[in-house]
């Protein structure tokens, strides 16, 4: 009783919950001004960037924060031309990795030899290109279903082009400012709409599991918000987490138990049912 009694004077001391299955599919017009805005964002950063910056560890255990620029600027020239872009798919990746960490090993070697200030002068050019590219396919070919291989599957190719491409410069965008002791700029309407798709991902992915079970993700944050994951009007379990770290936990860059260990996350309701929400907390990025 003494559970029940503080999940609903959790629940109504916040009544602006989300369902997340009505979070609306994001529209193709959409993709291309979210795209444009976080490449601009994403620019505003490294451009504050010198010296020992660059050199930094990140999330992303593999690379440093020059790595990651390296990154940015390989994965938008692949759409700036059809002939880089059939460079980068049809890199061989090494036994045991993914299709995409042969195009990310790709993207760096190419750029092994470049500086900060060219790799941004780079992006700065082939960026506009990439999402004008993206945003010119057409129709049926958005459409295709194309088998990826882990983490996307099968999906079709606008899932990655209008939604991936754009959250995984969100999260690099997340990950240099973390590594670089830089804010991370948020505002409601544009990182908050990238974090709803997010947790619209989730809930897709949840939804043959919580067995009649509803989540709550009260995320904390000028980007977070309250998303009710399951039809029960009252949650089984709350998870009270700052957005960026709910980010980073759904991403992968961190695990559910250090989240926990860590004080990352704060359950309310049963911590049974909460402990197996987090383990299953990932989608692409």
């Amino acid at each position: 009783m003494a559970q029940a009694q503080t999940l609903m004077a959790t629940i109504e001391m916040r009544d602006n919950t989300i369902d997340a299955a009505q979070i609306p599919a994001l529209a193709h017009d959409e993709a291309g001004v979210m795209a444009r805005e976080e490449l601009n964002r994403f620019l505003a950063l490294v451009e504050t960037l010198s010296g020992d910056d660059w050199q930094q560890p990140t999330d992303c255990t593999a690379w440093n924060v020059g790595d990651i620029l390296a990154h940015q600027a390989g994965a938008y020239a692949g759409y700036a031309s059809w002939s880089e872009f059939k460079r980068q798919v049809t890199a061989k990746a090494a036994p045991g990795q993914m299709m995409v960490d042969g195009m990310n090993e790709r993207q760096l070697a190419d750029r092994a030899g470049r500086t900060p200030d060219q790799l941004i002068s780079e992006l700065r050019a082939v960026g506009p290109k990439g999402i004008r590219t993206r945003q010119r396919l057409p129709w049926p070919l958005r459409k295709l279903p194309i088998p990826w291989g882990p983490p996307l599957g099968t999906t079709p190719v606008d899932y990655l082009t209008d939604l991936i491409y754009t959250r995984d410069t969100w999260m690099h965008r997340a990950d240099i400012c973390r590594a670089a002791g830089r804010p991370f700029i948020q505002t409601a309407e544009h990182d908050g709409r990238v974090v709803a798709l997010v947790v619209r991902d989730l809930a897709r992915k949840l939804a043959d599991r919580l067995r009649g079970r509803t989540v709550v993700f009260d995320l904390t944050g000028a980007a977070g918000g309250r998303y009710r994951i399951g039809q029960m009007a009252e949650p089984t379990a709350i998870l009270r987490m700052d957005v960026v770290e709910f980010n980073r936990l759904a991403s992968g860059r961190i695990a559910a138990e250090a989240a926990r260990a860590q004080g990352l996350v704060t359950v309310s309701g049963d911590r049974t049912f909460a402990d197996q929400v987090l383990a299953a907390t990932s989608v692409p990025y």
